[in-house]
């Protein structure tokens, strides 16, 4: 017998890692159908998640700062994208941006599907573990898509500001992306969580109702403490 605890964080952990590959892998698939086929030789349109470590934003980085007791950031290796291989380049690269943070809506969105189908069908009651691991993979899967337009370099909300500037502006605000992550992370250090963590619950109780967020994440850090 699985204790609790275990069961939903390696679920969770399962979900996430997957939803974090899909979002990747859904760059360089939209980047090939556009004419790069950088991603595809480089091995990068696969489902393994070995392939998309990267030993700085995904080890090393989370790590330090957590040793450190800062807020953790982290990611997986990006997919490279040249974007001197699209027909259409402005066009294009809004295509390949779209195509991450759309992953993580509809994964979002399957989930939701399915643990309201549970409920109704009585398979699950709001206190099970498999209902916990489902909404922690509806949230990680919301804070993924929040997180992911925040319109700064590198983010793919960066690419669709991008998108809408005008021309002369577009290669200064590429340059930001050398210090897009010292940016992201003085804003996270300010308080930009909050914000975020406010769209998320609005797009929860959307979805599942806003009184079953706070109950999700109490019950999966109650799991985690063993209290």
């Amino acid at each position: 017998m699985i204790p609790p605890a275990v069961y939903v964080i390696v679920g969770f952990g399962v979900i996430f890692v997957m939803s974090v590959v899909l979002h990747e892998v859904a760059h360089g698939l939209v980047a090939y159908r556009c004419g790069d086929p950088t991603a595809y030789l480089m091995g990068r349109l696969t489902l393994n998640p070995l392939k998309h470590i990267d030993i700085v934003y995904t080890v090393l980085m989370p790590a330090f700062l957590l040793w450190l007791g800062l807020p953790v950031l982290g990611g997986a290796k990006p997919v490279p994208v040249n974007p001197y291989y699209f027909r259409r380049p402005v066009r294009d690269d809004l295509l390949v941006s779209v195509a991450g943070v759309a992953v993580n809506l509809s994964i979002a969105l399957i989930l939701t599907a399915v643990l309201h189908l549970l409920l109704w069908a009585r398979l699950l009651t709001w206190d099970s573990p498999n209902t916990i691991v489902l909404g922690m993979g509806i949230i990680a899967n919301l804070a993924l898509f929040v997180f992911n337009l925040i319109p700064i370099p590198p983010l793919d909300g960066s690419h669709l500001l991008r998108a809408v500037l005008p021309s002369s502006l577009r290669e200064e605000f590429t340059r930001m992306g050398r210090f897009g992550l010292i940016i992201i992370y003085a804003l996270i250090w300010l308080g930009l969580g909050h914000p975020i963590f406010v769209v998320m619950r609005v797009l929860w109780a959307l979805l599942l109702g806003a009184s079953r967020f706070e109950h999700v994440l109490d019950s999966f850090a109650k799991l985690l403490t063993g209290r």
